[in-house]
Protein backbone atom coordinates (compact mmCIF):
# COMPACT_ATOMS: atom_id res chain seq x y z
CA UNK A 1 0.00 0.00 0.00
CA UNK A 2 2.81 2.65 1.34
CA UNK A 3 4.51 2.08 -2.46
CA UNK A 4 1.61 2.41 -4.69
CA UNK A 5 1.41 6.15 -2.65
CA UNK A 6 4.56 6.64 -3.21
CA UNK A 7 4.37 5.81 -7.07
CA UNK A 8 0.57 7.58 -7.58
CA UNK A 9 2.98 10.85 -5.86
CA UNK A 10 5.64 9.95 -8.28
CA UNK A 11 2.73 9.60 -11.43
CA UNK A 12 1.61 13.51 -10.28
CA UNK A 13 4.89 15.01 -10.06
CA UNK A 14 6.37 13.80 -13.13
CA UNK A 15 3.22 15.37 -14.99
CA UNK A 16 2.44 11.33 -16.11
CA UNK A 17 -1.15 11.33 -14.59
CA UNK A 18 -1.72 14.65 -16.51
CA UNK A 19 -0.39 13.51 -19.67
CA UNK A 20 -2.86 10.62 -19.74
CA UNK A 21 -5.53 12.73 -18.78
CA UNK A 22 -5.42 14.54 -22.17
CA UNK A 23 -4.77 11.47 -24.16
CA UNK A 24 -8.25 9.58 -22.80
CA UNK A 25 -11.17 9.98 -24.96
CA UNK A 26 -13.45 8.32 -22.16
CA UNK A 27 -16.49 10.07 -20.55
CA UNK A 28 -15.83 9.58 -16.78
CA UNK A 29 -19.00 8.45 -14.28
CA UNK A 30 -17.98 8.20 -10.36
CA UNK A 31 -19.24 5.98 -8.05
CA UNK A 32 -19.60 6.69 -4.33
CA UNK A 33 -21.48 5.17 -1.60
CA UNK A 34 -21.61 7.18 1.52
CA UNK A 35 -20.11 9.91 3.42
CA UNK A 36 -19.67 10.53 7.05
CA UNK A 37 -18.77 13.30 9.35
CA UNK A 38 -15.10 14.10 8.84
CA UNK A 39 -14.42 13.34 12.54
CA UNK A 40 -15.91 9.93 12.35
CA UNK A 41 -13.49 7.71 13.86
CA UNK A 42 -15.62 4.42 12.24
CA UNK A 43 -15.42 6.05 8.59
CA UNK A 44 -12.50 3.61 7.04
CA UNK A 45 -13.92 0.45 7.08
CA UNK A 46 -13.38 -3.09 5.30
CA UNK A 47 -15.32 -2.35 2.09
CA UNK A 48 -14.51 1.21 1.66
CA UNK A 49 -17.79 2.61 1.18
CA UNK A 50 -17.78 5.38 3.77
CA UNK A 51 -16.20 8.65 2.63
CA UNK A 52 -15.10 11.07 5.30
CA UNK A 53 -16.37 14.75 3.85
CA UNK A 54 -12.93 16.44 4.16
CA UNK A 55 -11.77 13.60 1.61
CA UNK A 56 -15.09 13.58 -0.59
CA UNK A 57 -14.70 17.76 -0.77
CA UNK A 58 -11.31 18.10 -2.12
CA UNK A 59 -12.67 15.39 -4.41
CA UNK A 60 -15.02 17.23 -5.73
CA UNK A 61 -13.35 20.93 -5.93
CA UNK A 62 -11.02 19.09 -7.55
CA UNK A 63 -13.11 17.45 -10.26
CA UNK A 64 -15.29 20.54 -10.73
CA UNK A 65 -11.76 22.45 -12.24
CA UNK A 66 -10.84 19.32 -13.85
CA UNK A 67 -13.35 17.85 -15.75
CA UNK A 68 -16.85 19.54 -17.13
CA UNK A 69 -18.98 17.82 -14.56
CA UNK A 70 -23.02 17.27 -16.18
CA UNK A 71 -25.94 15.64 -15.27
CA UNK A 72 -26.24 12.04 -15.50
CA UNK A 73 -28.60 11.85 -18.47
CA UNK A 74 -26.31 14.59 -20.75
CA UNK A 75 -23.82 12.57 -20.79
CA UNK A 76 -25.60 9.66 -21.39
CA UNK A 77 -27.08 11.49 -24.60
CA UNK A 78 -23.56 12.42 -25.53
CA UNK A 79 -22.78 8.66 -25.51
CA UNK A 80 -26.22 7.30 -27.57
CA UNK A 81 -25.12 10.58 -29.94
CA UNK A 82 -21.67 9.48 -30.30
CA UNK A 83 -21.00 13.02 -28.93
CA UNK A 84 -17.08 14.19 -27.85
CA UNK A 85 -17.08 12.74 -24.25
CA UNK A 86 -13.44 13.58 -23.10
CA UNK A 87 -13.34 15.42 -19.76
CA UNK A 88 -17.23 14.98 -19.49
CA UNK A 89 -17.86 13.39 -16.00
CA UNK A 90 -20.93 12.85 -13.56
CA UNK A 91 -21.44 11.77 -10.15
CA UNK A 92 -22.91 8.91 -8.62
CA UNK A 93 -23.86 7.09 -5.60
CA UNK A 94 -25.42 3.72 -4.71
CA UNK A 95 -27.58 2.55 -2.00
CA UNK A 96 -29.11 5.92 -0.86
CA UNK A 97 -27.37 6.07 2.87
CA UNK A 98 -28.44 9.21 5.05
CA UNK A 99 -25.08 10.32 5.24
CA UNK A 100 -25.05 10.89 1.25
CA UNK A 101 -28.57 13.47 1.93
CA UNK A 102 -27.29 14.89 5.19
CA UNK A 103 -23.07 15.48 4.50
CA UNK A 104 -22.79 14.91 0.56
CA UNK A 105 -25.79 16.91 -1.33
CA UNK A 106 -25.43 19.88 0.51
CA UNK A 107 -21.81 20.15 -0.14
CA UNK A 108 -22.75 19.24 -4.08
CA UNK A 109 -25.35 22.13 -4.40
CA UNK A 110 -22.71 24.43 -2.69
CA UNK A 111 -20.72 23.43 -5.44
CA UNK A 112 -22.93 23.32 -8.18
CA UNK A 113 -22.08 19.48 -9.05
CA UNK A 114 -25.20 17.52 -10.06
CA UNK A 115 -25.38 14.32 -8.82
CA UNK A 116 -27.49 10.79 -9.14
CA UNK A 117 -28.35 8.76 -6.47
CA UNK A 118 -29.24 4.64 -7.24
CA UNK A 119 -31.63 3.56 -4.61
CA UNK A 120 -32.67 0.21 -3.54
CA UNK A 121 -36.58 -0.08 -3.31
CA UNK A 122 -36.89 -1.87 -0.57
CA UNK A 123 -34.21 0.18 2.11
CA UNK A 124 -36.17 3.09 2.88
CA UNK A 125 -38.88 1.35 4.80
CA UNK A 126 -37.71 0.08 7.86
CA UNK A 127 -34.57 1.07 10.22
CA UNK A 128 -32.40 -1.80 9.39
CA UNK A 129 -28.70 -1.25 7.74
CA UNK A 130 -27.94 -2.83 4.63
CA UNK A 131 -26.93 -6.22 5.52
CA UNK A 132 -22.73 -5.42 4.65
CA UNK A 133 -22.96 -2.96 7.53
CA UNK A 134 -23.93 -5.74 10.42
CA UNK A 135 -21.97 -6.42 12.82
CA UNK A 136 -21.73 -10.01 12.04
CA UNK A 137 -20.79 -9.25 8.63
CA UNK A 138 -17.87 -7.01 9.53
CA UNK A 139 -16.44 -9.20 12.14
CA UNK A 140 -16.61 -12.65 9.50
CA UNK A 141 -15.36 -10.25 7.10
CA UNK A 142 -12.82 -11.50 4.66
CA UNK A 143 -11.79 -10.55 0.80
CA UNK A 144 -12.75 -14.30 -0.45
CA UNK A 145 -15.99 -14.55 1.54
CA UNK A 146 -16.97 -11.65 0.22
CA UNK A 147 -16.65 -13.21 -3.39
CA UNK A 148 -18.62 -16.13 -1.86
CA UNK A 149 -21.25 -14.00 -0.32
CA UNK A 150 -21.76 -12.24 -3.76
CA UNK A 151 -21.94 -15.56 -5.87
CA UNK A 152 -22.68 -18.57 -4.07
CA UNK A 153 -25.20 -17.00 -1.77
CA UNK A 154 -26.23 -14.41 -4.97
CA UNK A 155 -26.00 -10.88 -2.26
CA UNK A 156 -28.88 -11.83 -0.54
CA UNK A 157 -29.26 -10.20 3.00
CA UNK A 158 -31.26 -12.99 4.75
CA UNK A 159 -28.99 -15.94 3.76
CA UNK A 160 -25.84 -14.45 4.41
CA UNK A 161 -26.99 -13.45 7.91
CA UNK A 162 -28.74 -16.83 8.70
CA UNK A 163 -25.06 -18.51 8.09
CA UNK A 164 -23.19 -16.50 10.30
CA UNK A 165 -22.87 -17.10 14.32
CA UNK A 166 -24.73 -14.16 16.23
CA UNK A 167 -23.00 -12.40 19.02
CA UNK A 168 -24.24 -12.29 22.02
CA UNK A 169 -22.60 -8.74 23.02
CA UNK A 170 -24.74 -5.60 22.01
CA UNK A 171 -23.27 -4.03 19.04
CA UNK A 172 -22.25 -0.34 18.86
CA UNK A 173 -25.10 1.21 17.39
CA UNK A 174 -25.21 2.20 13.70
CA UNK A 175 -25.58 5.53 13.50
CA UNK A 176 -28.16 7.39 11.74
CA UNK A 177 -25.66 8.52 8.81
CA UNK A 178 -25.13 4.96 8.12
CA UNK A 179 -28.84 3.75 7.28
CA UNK A 180 -30.98 4.27 4.70
CA UNK A 181 -32.49 7.68 3.94
CA UNK A 182 -36.25 7.55 4.58
CA UNK A 183 -38.68 8.49 1.35
CA UNK A 184 -39.47 11.78 2.85
CA UNK A 185 -35.57 12.80 2.98
CA UNK A 186 -35.35 10.81 -0.82
CA UNK A 187 -38.02 13.35 -2.48
CA UNK A 188 -37.31 16.18 -0.75
CA UNK A 189 -34.04 16.43 -2.27
CA UNK A 190 -35.32 15.41 -5.41
CA UNK A 191 -37.67 18.13 -5.28
CA UNK A 192 -34.41 20.30 -4.97
CA UNK A 193 -32.85 18.81 -8.23
CA UNK A 194 -31.17 15.47 -6.94
CA UNK A 195 -31.79 12.44 -9.67
CA UNK A 196 -32.77 9.37 -8.64
CA UNK A 197 -32.16 5.99 -10.21
CA UNK A 198 -32.75 2.46 -9.52
CA UNK A 199 -30.34 0.09 -7.88
CA UNK A 200 -32.96 -3.39 -7.38
CA UNK A 201 -35.46 -3.93 -5.06
CA UNK A 202 -33.82 -6.13 -2.31
CA UNK A 203 -30.02 -5.63 -3.71
CA UNK A 204 -29.28 -9.44 -4.52
CA UNK A 205 -27.11 -10.44 -7.43
CA UNK A 206 -29.08 -10.33 -10.43
CA UNK A 207 -27.40 -12.70 -12.66
CA UNK A 208 -28.04 -15.48 -9.73
CA UNK A 209 -31.77 -14.93 -9.89
CA UNK A 210 -34.66 -16.70 -12.56
CA UNK A 211 -36.40 -14.85 -15.44
CA UNK A 212 -39.33 -13.95 -12.98
CA UNK A 213 -37.54 -12.53 -10.01
CA UNK A 214 -34.76 -10.37 -12.41
CA UNK A 215 -37.67 -8.63 -13.77
CA UNK A 216 -39.28 -8.05 -10.47
CA UNK A 217 -36.04 -6.47 -9.16
CA UNK A 218 -35.85 -3.88 -11.86
CA UNK A 219 -39.59 -3.33 -12.42
CA UNK A 220 -40.67 -3.18 -8.94
CA UNK A 221 -37.42 -0.89 -7.74
CA UNK A 222 -38.78 1.61 -10.39
CA UNK A 223 -42.54 1.80 -9.40
CA UNK A 224 -41.70 1.77 -5.41
CA UNK A 225 -39.27 4.94 -6.32
CA UNK A 226 -42.48 6.53 -8.50
CA UNK A 227 -44.91 5.52 -5.65
CA UNK A 228 -42.65 7.54 -2.49
CA UNK A 229 -41.19 10.58 -4.79
CA UNK A 230 -43.25 10.80 -7.69
CA UNK A 231 -39.54 10.49 -9.97
CA UNK A 232 -39.61 7.51 -12.98
CA UNK A 233 -35.97 6.73 -12.92
CA UNK A 234 -34.82 6.33 -16.14
CA UNK A 235 -31.42 4.66 -15.50
CA UNK A 236 -30.16 1.60 -13.23
CA UNK A 237 -27.27 0.57 -11.61
CA UNK A 238 -26.46 -3.30 -11.36
CA UNK A 239 -25.95 -4.03 -7.53
CA UNK A 240 -22.30 -5.31 -6.52
CA UNK A 241 -21.79 -4.20 -10.58
CA UNK A 242 -22.51 -8.01 -11.40
CA UNK A 243 -23.99 -8.01 -14.70
CA UNK A 244 -24.46 -10.37 -17.83
CA UNK A 245 -25.87 -10.18 -20.89
CA UNK A 246 -28.87 -11.92 -19.74
CA UNK A 247 -29.21 -9.21 -17.21
CA UNK A 248 -27.96 -6.32 -19.76
CA UNK A 249 -30.97 -7.55 -21.90
CA UNK A 250 -33.59 -7.72 -19.47
CA UNK A 251 -32.72 -3.98 -18.28
CA UNK A 252 -33.32 -2.79 -21.73
CA UNK A 253 -36.38 -4.33 -21.88
CA UNK A 254 -37.44 -2.70 -18.58
CA UNK A 255 -37.53 0.14 -20.44
CA UNK A 256 -34.67 1.81 -18.53
CA UNK A 257 -32.49 4.87 -20.81
CA UNK A 258 -29.07 3.21 -19.45
CA UNK A 259 -28.08 0.99 -16.79
CA UNK A 260 -24.22 1.23 -15.31
CA UNK A 261 -21.76 -1.44 -14.28
CA UNK A 262 -18.21 -1.33 -12.21
CA UNK A 263 -16.15 -2.26 -15.01
CA UNK A 264 -14.18 0.79 -15.42
CA UNK A 265 -10.97 -0.83 -17.39
CA UNK A 266 -9.97 -0.39 -20.63
CA UNK A 267 -11.41 -3.93 -21.94
CA UNK A 268 -14.70 -2.35 -20.57
CA UNK A 269 -17.50 -0.88 -23.32
CA UNK A 270 -18.08 2.91 -23.66
CA UNK A 271 -20.62 2.83 -25.83
CA UNK A 272 -23.43 0.00 -25.07
CA UNK A 273 -26.46 2.13 -22.91
CA UNK A 274 -27.05 -1.08 -20.83
CA UNK A 275 -23.09 -1.75 -20.04
CA UNK A 276 -21.50 1.90 -19.25
CA UNK A 277 -19.16 1.75 -16.95
CA UNK A 278 -18.19 3.55 -13.75
CA UNK A 279 -15.59 3.95 -11.85
CA UNK A 280 -15.89 2.61 -7.88
CA UNK A 281 -13.89 5.19 -5.50
CA UNK A 282 -13.65 3.31 -1.91
CA UNK A 283 -13.40 5.57 1.07
CA UNK A 284 -9.72 5.66 2.17
CA UNK A 285 -8.24 6.81 -1.47
CA UNK A 286 -5.68 9.37 -1.41
CA UNK A 287 -5.69 12.34 -3.50
CA UNK A 288 -2.65 11.09 -6.17
CA UNK A 289 -3.90 7.96 -6.70
CA UNK A 290 -7.63 9.21 -7.19
CA UNK A 291 -6.34 11.64 -9.89
CA UNK A 292 -4.36 8.71 -11.65
CA UNK A 293 -7.67 6.47 -11.12
CA UNK A 294 -9.37 8.96 -13.31
CA UNK A 295 -7.08 9.24 -15.76
CA UNK A 296 -7.02 5.24 -16.52
CA UNK A 297 -4.08 4.78 -13.54
CA UNK A 298 -5.06 1.88 -11.94
CA UNK A 299 -1.61 0.34 -10.62
CA UNK A 300 -3.67 -2.30 -7.88
CA UNK A 301 -5.75 -3.64 -11.40
CA UNK A 302 -8.72 -3.41 -9.57
CA UNK A 303 -11.59 -1.28 -9.20
CA UNK A 304 -12.25 -0.46 -6.50
CA UNK A 305 -13.97 -2.21 -3.77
Amino acid sequence: MRLASLCYRALQRLRITAFARRLSSRALVLCYHNVTPTDDPTSRDSLGLHMPLSTFARQMRWLARTYNVVPLAELVNCVANSSPRQRLAAVTFDDGYQGFFEFAWPLLKKLGIPATVFLVGNAPFGEEVFWWESPEVRRAYSPSRLENWLTAQGGDGETILATLERNSLPADPVPVYKKPAAWQTIAAAAKDGLQLGAHSLSHRSLSNLDDHELKQELVASRDVIRKHTGVTAEFFAYPYGLWNGRVRDAACRAGYRAAFTLDYSDGSSTTDPWALPRLNVPASISDPAFQAWTAGLNLRGRRGV
